[in-house]
Formats: structure tokens, sequence, C-alpha cells
């Protein structure tokens, strides 16, 4: 897989009520402008374990973890959860996953940091 961003960033910090609901448009170099919305995101896990496991060793200080033989795993960078949303291209052909790193990181704070943004194969 390639990673189309090369900077990282915060997309969001703020309060629990705005975190739900927010969404951006992302310029994404040799992609174009796509729409993350933080109401379509799933965890990473739903990918598949082998592709997840994959995005996992493409993104710095990602790791994954098993409390249980036979468990889901769970994919998270730092203290905060991996999730994904899949995003169509300039047209159908071409798609793309936003990965991204989210949840709470102090009471009532929560963040939302860009991971990458990943071609789809």
């Amino acid at each position: 897989m390639n990673d189309l961003v090369k900077n990282k960033k915060r997309l969001f910090d703020g309060a629990e009520s705005d975190f739900y609901v927010f969404s951006s448009i992302l310029d994404v170099p040799d992609f174009g402008p796509v729409l993350f919305d933080n109401r379509q995101v799933q965890y990473l896990c739903e990918l598949g374990e082998r592709q997840a496991d994959a995005l996992v060793g493409l993104i710095p200080g990602a790791r994954k973890n098993m409390d249980f033989p036979g468990d889901t795993p769970a994919y998270k960078q730092g203290n905060l959860a991996l999730y994904i949303q899949r995003v169509n291209g300039r047209d159908a052909n071409h798609s793309a996953l936003i990965v991204i790193a989210a949840g709470e990181a102090q009471p009532a704070r929560f963040v939302i940091d860009l991971c990458g943004v990943f071609v789809d194969e």
C-alpha cells in the first residue's frame, strides 16, 4: 500500500458533542479532495486481520493488541483506537483508506489524528 499523505496532522481537538459529527475535506496529493466524515468510520479490524496488520506496519507507533487467543484484535496508536474510512477518488476505479487514531485524550477532550491515506489495492 502507498501512503499518499506525508504530513500527519491533528484533524480535531474538542468536545465529545462535536467529535461524533466532525467532518473535513482533506486535500490528498495525486488523489484529489476527499471528505473525511467521522460518522462513516469503522474499526481497523473490520478490514480483516491480514490487511489491518499490513496497515499497522506502515503507521509509526501503531500496534496490534490481542487480549485473549481468539479475540478480535485491537489496533491502537498510543491510547487512541485506529479507524478507517474508505473513500472514492475522482472516478469509481480509484479508492483509498483514510486511517485515523481517535478517541478520548483527556477527560471531556476528544481528538482525531490523521495517520495516513493509503491507496486501496
